[in-house]
């Protein structure tokens, strides 16, 4: 089955809730059932982001008596690509990946005429540094939220933010602590929450998403990931008060069947201008102006059982990226047409210099339910008599 993205519902709506709370305004519509939680008031808010948790990834890995599935309240839809570039920005930022332009994991820059892995800032073929800076970030800078959350009327609310090593999370307003372990994000949620501030902490963790790639999204290894997690969270929560944690993920994935080297297929590699780019499950093409139509008819033809293959203008009139005005860079990034997965097959094209890296068991970007539908997850802690009085006065 497939699923498209809904604006309505998806990582920009959770933090439009978020902000709702905050009393900063959002242009996106909030979330009920969040909304319904927050209106309770908690002194702190904490939000997981676990990286690739679909919802039928955690419902295969955990029991329906797990904690995570006993306090799964609703689905939600990925952005689109449902890939963490896209999504995790749109956790950062509140708005969609139509408006922040980073759209995913290797983009074209013209700026430095180089496919650029965004996050490690490396060339995307040959893995060597881009510049002394950023590329995305200093041609696509942008506001988080933590900046509205400090300046919250609400009052003395503090944002914190928490990843992994090498994980680079912008700071606006927030305090950023980096954690190896997840029993050190644990330890850190419950020394921030045990301050006398009002507090907001997000929190983004790498995994099941690390572990799907290299074994597959059911594999062995996957559910004694997730069991570890849920073991965490649980834990975590039964110590804390006063506190709202609400546990989501930037996307699922699917399970790969095929890699499609389409460098490989002259009528498709003939029409293009440079090599496919953004995600494998989610391309971005450039095609030479007289071959459209040529182009056209070879992918529909060839891979059209797998992908759907969309034009640049179908993207935007259909608001697939998401409403509002387009970033000036994401025009570039759409190309002139997009190839969208909606089977289990990635693409790729192999330029004849470059070692091939090795195909993901798994895999994200396209519109299968699986990578697409991610669940929410709301867990309310004990409010204690002593803040709720210190609420009224």
């Amino acid at each position: 089955m497939l699923s498209y993205p809904d604006y309505t519902r998806c990582p920009v709506n959770v933090i439009s809730s978020i902000r709702k709370f905050y009393r900063a305004f959002s242009n996106y519509p909030s979330i009920p059932k969040l909304d319904l939680a927050l209106n309770k008031f908690y002194k702190n808010v904490v939000l997981i982001v676990l990286d690739g948790m679909g919802t039928a990834m955690m419902e295969r890995a955990l029991p329906r008596s797990s904690f995570l599935r006993k306090h799964h309240e609703t689905d939600l839809t990925s952005v689109f690509p449902s890939t963490t570039a896209a999504a995790m920005t749109s956790y950062y930022t509140g708005v969609s990946p139509k408006e922040h332009g980073w759209l995913g994991w290797s983009l074209f820059f013209k700026e430095f005429c180089r496919m650029v892995d965004i996050f490690p800032n490396t060339d995307s073929y040959t893995g060597t540094p881009v510049a002394n800076l950023s590329a995305a970030h200093f041609v696509m800078p942008y506001e988080t939220i933590y900046k509205d959350i400090l300046n919250s009327i609400i009052g003395d609310v503090q944002p914190f933010t928490i990843a992994q090593p090498g994980v680079n999370i912008p700071e606006n307003g927030n305090f950023h602590k980096v954690a190896d372990k997840f029993e050190r994000v644990c330890e850190l949620v419950r020394i921030i929450c045990a301050s006398d501030q009002n507090t907001f902490t997000f929190v983004e963790w790498n995994s099941p998403d690390d572990i799907a790639h290299r074994s597959g999204c059911y594999s062995e290894q996957v559910s004694e990931c997730l069991l570890y997690l849920n073991y965490r969270i649980k834990e975590l929560c039964e110590g804390l008060t006063d506190t709202l944690v609400i546990v989501s993920a930037d996307h699922g994935l699917t399970d790969i069947e095929e890699e499609i080297r389409i460098d490989r297929i002259p009528e498709i590699a003939e029409c293009l201008v440079l090599p496919p780019f953004v995600e494998n499950r989610a391309a971005a093409c450039y095609v030479k102006y007289d071959r459209k139509t040529d182009f056209e008819r070879a992918v529909k033809s060839i891979l059209g059982n797998d992908f759907m293959l969309f034009s640049r203008n179908d993207i935007l009139s259909k608001n697939i990226l998401g409403i509002g005005d387009p970033h000036p860079k994401t025009i570039d990034f759409i190309g002139d047409y997009m190839i969208c997965a909606i089977g289990n097959k990635t693409i790729r094209y192999q330029p004849l210099n470059i070692k091939p890296k090795p195909v993901h068991k798994a895999a994200h970007g396209g519109f299968t339910d699986e990578e697409m539908i991610i669940p929410l997850i709301i867990i309310p802690t004990k409010q204690t008599k002593e803040y709720k009085q210190k609420k009224l006065i």
